[in-house]
């Protein structure tokens, strides 16, 4: 094992990946191996510099099965999850009932971008018809959207310059855009992607809170008041509005124009 490095998948879990001196495994050349979450690094006592045990099946990703402690050198370093996320430098947390960590950054973290986009534009969330997987690649790898604030200032000359987007399917989203302006507080909510946070949860914390202000500003116990919210999403809720980069996106979306009512 010559380096543990974390990897931040699309729903933000950090993923600690052992970096292996080359071996054959299967007759494939393996140099990564995933060791899962920080629990079962310690369960394994995995170390920077250890020798280890691979296994490789199918098409599955190489996971560390165990170390051989007689050939550990007395160099070998301990590896601690970072607090931070790698990508972005949010805070990143792991919640009691679960075994990884998370970045908590959402809409901001480079890694969880796409995914986070094509939620907010969801036929459940804000409903921007033509605004699918294919255009925000194109958008993304280009870096015109950074957050969603970004797709209210997209314009139909910067659309109909991407692939297979001809000046009638651009004017035809750019009207769909703004027509996705018009919402109600809980697709809002939903639309943001704060994790346990589904359109349940949305519609019953735009019932009691009223406004997005009032979400933010609330801290969780206070928000534990509101029906079938627990502990754990309360802490979610929380912990996505005490990101200044969520509360920036928020204001640059009521900024852009987004109005909503009350009603879900």
């Amino acid at each position: 094992v010559e380096a543990i490095d974390i990897q931040v998948g699309r729903t933000g879990a950090l993923t600690p990946v052992a970096r292996l001196a080359p071996v054959s495994v299967g007759g494939v050349t393996v140099t990564n191996a995933t060791l899962h979450n920080e629990d079962e690094i310690l369960r394994k006592d995995v170390r920077i510099g250890d020798t280890v045990m691979v296994r490789r099946a199918g098409d599955v990703i190489p996971e560390v099965v165990r170390v051989l402690p007689e050939k550990r050198p007395a160099h070998a370093q301990l590896f601690r999850m970072p607090d931070k996320c790698p990508i972005c430098g949010s805070v990143a947390r792991k919640a009691d009932d679960e075994a990884v960590s998370r970045c908590s950054a959402g809409l901001f973290c480079p890694a969880q971008r796409k995914q986070a986009l094509l939620h907010f534009a969801g036929r459940r969330a804000m409903d921007i018809e033509g605004l699918g997987e294919k255009l925000f690649d194109q958008l993304v790898e280009r870096d015109l959207v950074r957050t969603p604030a970004d797709i209210f200032r997209l314009d139909a000359a910067t659309l109909a310059g991407l692939d297979r987007m001809a000046e009638k399917s651009a004017a035809n989203l750019v009207e769909s855009i703004e027509k996705s302006k018009h919402t109600t507080l809980a697709r809002l909510i939903f639309a943001l992607g704060i994790r346990n946070v589904g359109e349940s949860t949305a519609q019953d914390l735009a019932r009691c809170l009223g406004s997005i202000e009032a979400i933010a500003a609330a801290d969780a116990e206070a928000l534990q008041q509101v029906p079938d919210v627990g502990p754990v999403v309360a802490q979610s809720i929380a912990g996505f509005f005490a990101e200044p980069h969520n509360r920036a996106v928020i204001r640059e979306l009521l900024q852009s124009g987004v109005q909503f009512e009350q009603a879900a």
